[in-house]
C-alpha cells in the first residue's frame, strides 16, 4: 500500500514539473518539432537536370516527377507499391517512385524513361538506349502503360549485370507487373539490348 502511495507521488510530482514548466516559459512543450504539414525547398537531379521545387514534405517522388517537373514518361498505374510501373532509377537502383518521399531522393541522381530525350541529358545513356530500341524492335509493349517502369528495371538490370540469363532477367523485372503479358518479348527485348551492348 505504501509503495504505491509513494509510486502515485511521484508520477504526481513528475507532471507538476512539466506544468510548472510550461507555465513558466510561456513556450509549447514540443516547439523544436517542425510542422510536419510545412512546405519544403528540395533541390532535385532528374536526368542530369537541377530542379528547385517547393512541395509538401509527404509529397512522393512519382508526383514530384509528373505533376511538378511534367516528366510524364513515369506512370503511376497502381499508386501503392504493387504493380512496379512507376519505377525509375536513383542512382542506378530502380525503386517504385510512388512510395518514395521526393525529400529523400534529395542528393542523388534520378533517371526516368525520358533521359534521352532532347535538352535532359548532355550525353545518352547507353544502356537505356539500347534497351528503347530493343523494346521497338522485339515489339516488347502493348498498351504500354507498365512500359515505362518495365524498361527502367531492364536498364538497372543490363547496368548492374551486362549478360543476364533468363531467369536473371525474370528475377530482374519481376516486380513489374504487365496486364498484357509480353513477357516473352521483354525477356527477348532484354537480350537484344545485352548483345548489342556488348
Amino acid at each position: 500500500m505504501k509503495a504505491s502511495a509513494a509510486g502515485v507521488a511521484v508520477v504526481g510530482i513528475g507532471l507538476s514539473s512539466k506544468q510548472k514548466l510550461a507555465t513558466t516559459t510561456n513556450a509549447p512543450l514540443f516547439d523544436d518539432n517542425p510542422d510536419p504539414f510545412a512546405p519544403i525547398t528540395i533541390t532535385l537531379s532528374v536526368n542530369s537536370q537541377p530542379y528547385t521545387v517547393t512541395v509538401e514534405q509527404r509529397a512522393m517522388l512519382v508526383n514530384v516527377l509528373r505533376e511538378t517537373l511534367g516528366l510524364t514518361g513515369v506512370k503511376r498505374p497502381c499508386n501503392r507499391m504493387e504493380c512496379g510501373g512507376c519505377t525509375v532509377l536513383i542512382d542506378n537502383y530502380p525503386v517504385y517512385s510512388c512510395t518514395y518521399l521526393a525529400s529523400r531522393a534529395q542528393g542523388h541522381q534520378i533517371m526516368t524513361v525520358e533521359a534521352n530525350n532532347a535538352g535532359q541529358l548532355a550525353t545518352p545513356d547507353k544502356v537505356l538506349a539500347a534497351i528503347q530500341t530493343a523494346w521497338q524492335q522485339n515489339d516488347s509493349s502493348q498498351c504500354g502503360y507498365c512500359q515505362p517502369g518495365r524498361v527502367m528495371a531492364a536498364t538497372a538490370l543490363l547496368k548492374s549485370n551486362a549478360t543476364p540469363t533468363i531467369p536473371e532477367i525474370q528475377a530482374g523485372l519481376e516486380g513489374v507487373l504487365c496486364r498484357c503479358g509480353t513477357y516473352i518479348n521483354v525477356i527477348a527485348a532484354v537480350q537484344a539490348a545485352s548483345a548489342a551492348l556488348a
